[in-house]
């Protein structure tokens, strides 16, 4: 018996001996991220026309609307932080006409959009001064395919006061920025 316990108490030290353990310190970086982009459908531009009546009497029409646009990001923020995109006009739109911006609910393979995270606060009527329209953006992606990754933009005009319309041609430019809240 005591041969056994020798044996025993020696396979044992030796199996704690035959232990070894080895550490490596890693770092981790995370670079914040904030990209923006628009996806046309070919040219970058849109063209919206209003239209002549036929009739006398008969108002101005606001031409069609155009949704040839996809807006997409990457971000990545820091802990308890969040992001949004604003849009605004750089230039004049004519005097009594306003332009209006529908953007859609996320569509794609992105992550980021689900339990409540990134939304879409409303359609909103473009100025100089920016407007916020996704709101609470953390760590998100969209996709980068047009038609199926993002967030479909819709532009139409509207005639905000009649005594103030002119004829004549306006070009400005919308511009979308990322913001940190």
């Amino acid at each position: 018996m005591r041969g056994l316990v020798f044996i025993c108490g020696m396979l044992l030290g030796l199996a704690s001996q035959a232990q070894t353990v080895g550490n490596v310190d890693v770092s981790l970086t995370m670079p914040s991220v904030a990209l923006v982009d628009i996806l046309p459908s070919a040219a970058n531009g849109v063209t919206l026309q209003m239209t002549a009546p036929t009739e006398a009497g008969n108002t101005v029409g606001t031409g069609t609307s155009n949704q040839s646009n996809w807006l997409i990001f990457t971000s990545a923020v820091a802990t308890g932080a969040s992001r949004s995109i604003k849009g605004d006009i750089v230039g004049t739109l004519p005097a009594g006409i306003r332009l209006r911006l529908d953007v859609a609910a996320y569509v794609g393979t992105g992550q980021g959009f689900t339990g409540g995270n990134s939304y879409v606060t409303a359609n909103k009527y473009l100025t100089n001064v920016p407007v916020s329209f996704i709101d609470n953006i953390k760590g998100a992606y969209t996709g980068i395919t047009y038609g199926s990754s993002g967030f479909k933009l819709t532009y139409s005009l509207e005639i905000q006061n009649y005594a103030n319309i002119r004829s004549g041609t306006s070009n400005v430019t919308v511009r979308y920025t990322m913001v940190d809240n």
